[in-house]
């Protein structure tokens, strides 16, 4: 059945990653931490502080990767039906394929049209992220980065936000593997604390925690008392924004200074980020008050888009947002010019999501329900109820 909440939760997310990417182009010093490319008093502070959990988007890529182990594996847990893992993983790479395709159809365009504007901007925001309009504009190169590179070789061109697919493909085929073979052995604890210290410090720990965070939530096993009281699940919420506001610019001197240990080559931005998701889902799974709020009509509708919201809003900020800041730059500061391109580009990015949403992701739920049913009410596979599930699996990931 569809979890409202754990949409409204992604929804918000989604939201965020939209948010750091603005903040990336405009205001680059807060990933950056260089006070030579500062545009405002506020950035240096915002970096530093548990603020840029409001434009951290790699948290929000860790939190898309928890969701992801929850939502996948929730049903077979309650269950323990394989013919939900079968279903899933038959639909997986279709479902996120086909809208990803879509928009880097989009960037694609922009491309050979010359629309894009982002480098024409970059010597006033000084920001140094590259440019995605320069990309190879050979058809067939596109449609190989869009079907395999996007997700066997963590390939992102034309659309940079698409590094996550990768993680999301591989990260739910372990998912549907484990499910398979150990999902309802003893063995599986066993299989949980290898796979916790094999991807320790990698995007794939996401996937793992959010998966054991549904077997101990959905397999009928009686749970910790002390998890529904309120002072231990703020403690657990607070913990969890300190974590997942680990900063991109070095922690040295800063809140955050605490949390590294003497080794060079561990990788504590990817690490505390998704610890800081675990703890926030798992706070929101036992907070009837939290999922209230993520309930809400207008998280509810969030997350309904999260997917198309993620998939377009790069390339409309780097060619209509960067054209609009270009088209301002005789008349407004540079303060005013940011106000004005991000309400524009803003207002864009929501209706071009609600569209991308109504007439590419919609469109290839329902054909995957239809499909689902086709393939398991008739052949060896019970699929009965399997459609309400595709509706919980909007996956995105992020930055």
């Amino acid at each position: 059945m569809k979890i409202v909440y754990l949409d409204g939760l992604r929804g918000l997310a989604a939201l965020i990653v939209v948010v750091s990417h603005f903040f990336q182009v405009f205001a680059p010093s807060v990933f950056e931490g260089r006070e030579e490319i500062e545009h405002f008093a506020f950035e240096g502070m915002a970096a530093r502080t548990p603020f840029n959990l409001l434009f951290n988007g790699n948290f929000s890529v860790c939190l898309f990767f928890v969701l992801s182990g929850y939502v996948l594996s929730y049903r077979f847990f309650g269950t323990g039906d394989r013919s939900i893992v079968y279903s899933s993983a038959i639909r997986r790479y279709f479902r996120l394929a086909v809208p990803a395709l879509a928009s880097v159809f989009l960037a694609y365009l922009i491309l050979v049209l010359d629309l894009g504007a982002y480098d024409n901007i970059r010597g006033m925001t000084l920001s140094s992220m590259p440019d995605p309009f320069a990309a190879d504009a050979n058809l067939l190169v596109m449609l190989k980065e869009s079907l395999f590179h996007t997700f066997f070789t963590y390939g992102s061109q034309y659309n940079p936000v698409l590094w996550t697919m990768t993680y999301e493909l591989f990260g739910s085929f372990m998912i549907f593997v484990f499910l398979i073979v150990c999902g309802r052995h003893r063995i599986r604890y066993a299989v949980y604390a290898i796979l916790i210290c094999l991807f320790i410090d990698s995007h794939y720990l996401g996937f793992v925690l959010g998966m054991l965070l549904s077997d101990v939530k959905n397999s009928g096993k009686e749970r910790p008392a002390f998890i529904h009281r309120s002072w231990i699940q703020l403690l657990l919420l607070c913990a969890g924004i300190y974590l997942g506001s680990y900063p991109y610019v070095a922690p040295q001197g800063t809140v955050y200074s605490i949390l590294q240990w003497g080794t060079a080559d561990f990788d504590f931005f990817v690490f505390y980020h998704v610890i800081g998701s675990f703890l926030i889902l798992t706070v929101l799974l036992h907070s009837s008050r939290m999922q209230s709020i993520f309930s809400h009509r207008f998280f509810a509708y969030l997350g309904k888009i999260s997917f198309s919201l993620y998939l377009v809003h790069f390339t409309v900020i780097c060619s209509f947002g960067s054209y609009v800041f270009l088209y301002l730059s005789p008349f407004l500061s540079y303060g005013p010019r940011v106000l004005f391109t991000t309400i524009l580009t803003f207002a864009v990015i929501a209706a071009m999501a609600h569209w991308f949403y109504r007439l590419v992701d919609a469109r290839i739920l329902l054909g995957l329900s239809r499909w689902n049913k086709a393939l398991f009410t008739s052949g060896k596979l019970r699929g009965q109820g399997h459609s309400e599930q595709i509706q919980t699996e909007q996956t995105i990931k992020a930055d």
